[in-house]
């Protein structure tokens, strides 16, 4: 079902029920996501006493985007879009049972908590394409930025609220609270995306066979021979592996530099939120002066300086509002990353492309892995301020070798 032009306006695209189903779905999976944030570095921090313990569960939740991520276009091709998003929803609501369960029977420990965090891992690496690359699907390519917007500026309040509400009920009733609370948001998602499944839409059988690397090898230069897209590509991979991964660092710097427990926490995760939805504002207005490459790198370049910023901070209000200003540059990576690519690729790539994008994204758990060991010889604060300041040099290489970034192009359907 498409709807295109009813009126103008970005909340025009609610005229599609469809679109408004996979939206409400989506932003109370992201909630979920940003809550799961916070109580799992509380939870591990709290049992091991270890920001590289900590670091080392991270890693094992963003894991499966490399090992998954290459085949999740031609699977969820296979599967079919609809079907895979309703698969991928309900393995997250099994792995918040699973986890409230062994927190029920005291049983909770890092090592089975690492499988857990796999196991969404994996549901990520399909859902996340998937969802991305339905949105063109129910409202028409012409209108995909205006639905990214919508879903970024309701992901942006969550942002807000969600870590600050995982804080309160930690501190309240436990990780078990938490963890029972999504489970009954994940369950609510479910149902509102279960009928999606009425009208699967149309699609080609598209046969998931051993010989898939092919089709892989097919994307992957397809990536290569688009300057605007393997751009993209190679910002996203230095952002999850220089940036990113400072999320798993925040109990550390909540507890051990700012001096603060859970609720503090939760409100610095706020921070960022609140400023993803001041991004999305400012975002709405240059738009309509700047194109999508140019903000992109803007606030890109923008979120490394505030967390250099954040990583030499000492003082809590400050370090806050340098996560506020995380937060802005944080709106316009999330958004126009994902906009730039499907609107770069034909319709034909999509889920190919979205799948490599994933890809890139699964540059986290060698950050994890990177962050957490350098905290362990070098202490968090330096190691997120070498990290930030060399994700914002690598940043500038890359504009200047592939400047195509900063004048995306459409392609129309079929387009090779």
């Amino acid at each position: 079902m498409r709807v295109t032009n009813w009126k103008q306006g970005t909340l025009s695209i609610l005229a599609s029920g469809e679109y408004r189903r996979l939206l409400a779905g989506t932003v109370i999976w992201w909630n979920c996501f940003f809550m799961e944030q916070v109580v799992l570095g509380w939870l591990v921090f709290d049992l091991s006493n270890s920001a590289r313990t900590v670091a080392l569960v991270s890693f094992c939740r963003t894991l499966p985007l490399l090992l998954v991520s290459l085949f999740s276009g031609p699977i969820i091709d296979h599967v079919g879009r609809r079907r895979a998003l309703i698969a991928a929803q309900s393995a997250n609501l099994l792995a918040y049972l699973a986890l409230a369960a062994l927190l029920w029977s005291g049983r909770a420990a890092p090592w089975n908590i690492a499988i857990a965090a796999f196991w969404l891992g994996t549901a990520w690496a399909i859902d996340w394409p998937t969802r991305r690359s339905l949105v063109p699907d129910l409202i028409g390519k012409e209108r995909m930025i205006d639905g990214l917007l919508l879903e970024s500026y309701l992901t942006g309040v969550g942002r807000i609220i969600a870590p600050a509400l995982a804080g309160a009920l930690i501190a309240r009733a436990g990780a078990l609270g938490c963890y029972l609370g999504m489970a009954i948001l994940s369950g609510c998602a479910l149902s509102i995306l279960v009928p999606l499944l009425r009208d699967p839409g149309p699609r080609e059988a598209k046969p998931f066979t051993l010989a898939v690397l092919p089709v892989v090898a097919q994307g992957m230069r397809y990536v290569r021979s688009n300057q605007t897209i393997l751009a993209v590509m190679l910002i996203t991979l230095v952002m999850n592996v220089w940036i990113f991964p400072y999320i798993s660092l925040l109990p550390a710097f909540a507890r051990d530099v700012l001096g603060t427990g859970p609720v503090e926490l939760g409100l610095l995760s706020t921070a960022s939120g609140i400023g993803s939805f001041l991004g999305l504002v400012a975002l709405q207005v240059a738009r309509r002066r700047l194109g999508a490459g140019v903000l992109f790198i803007l606030g890109t370049g923008w979120m490394c300086a505030a967390l250099l910023a954040f990583a030499l901070s000492q003082v809590y209000a400050f370090s806050w509002a340098m996560l506020v200003c995380a937060g802005m540059g944080m709106a316009c990576f999330g958004t126009l990353q994902s906009s730039i690519v499907l609107l770069a690729t034909s319709d034909e790539m999509r889920s190919r492309v979205m799948g490599i994008l994933v890809l890139a994204i699964g540059g986290d758990p060698l950050g994890q892995l990177l962050i957490g060991t350098l905290a362990e010889r070098f202490g968090v604060q330096m190691t997120l301020a070498g990290q930030a300041g060399a994700a914002a040099l690598a940043l500038a290489l890359i504009v200047l070798r592939l400047p195509a970034v900063l004048r995306p192009e459409a392609q129309g359907e079929g387009s090779q």
